[in-house]
């Protein structure tokens, strides 16, 4: 991507992996922008997820892909390592230490990405 270079992806909430196809790399710094709503279930939420809310939900968060962000939250990886994903929730800026493809997907136990519906629209600058 140049500077300014602006891409919009769709990221699905049932997608274990969602693959942009936008290359990251290392040193450049971006700008992410989410908008919409995904359901997990029918807990309705933005990029930013939920927090649980109730205790069968709380007693396990540990089982969450990225156990310390909330249910549903936007999280960013590279190459669909999960050793690299990062937290990108309605907005973030990152300058990835490494280079490759971003990855996306809603921060959801592995096995539960049946019940989860809708989508977010996932916009990345290159700022520098």
């Amino acid at each position: 991507m140049e500077i300014g270079e602006t891409i919009t992806k769709t990221i699905r909430a049932s997608k274990k992996w969602n693959n942009t196809q936008i290359r990251l790399v290392a040193g450049e710094e971006y700008y992410f922008k989410a908008s919409g709503q995904w359901k997990d279930w029918n807990t309705a939420c933005d990029a930013d997820g939920y927090i649980s809310p109730n205790l069968l939900l709380r007693a396990t968060e540990w089982l969450r892909r990225v156990p310390k962000e909330c249910w549903f939250t936007l999280i960013g990886s590279l190459d669909g390592d999960k050793d690299t994903c990062f937290r990108i929730g309605v907005e973030a800026r990152i300058s990835p230490k490494l280079t490759g493809t971003l990855y996306c997907f809603a921060n959801d136990i592995n096995l539960m990405y049946w019940n989860n519906r809708g989508e977010i629209q996932l916009t990345v600058t290159r700022t520098r």
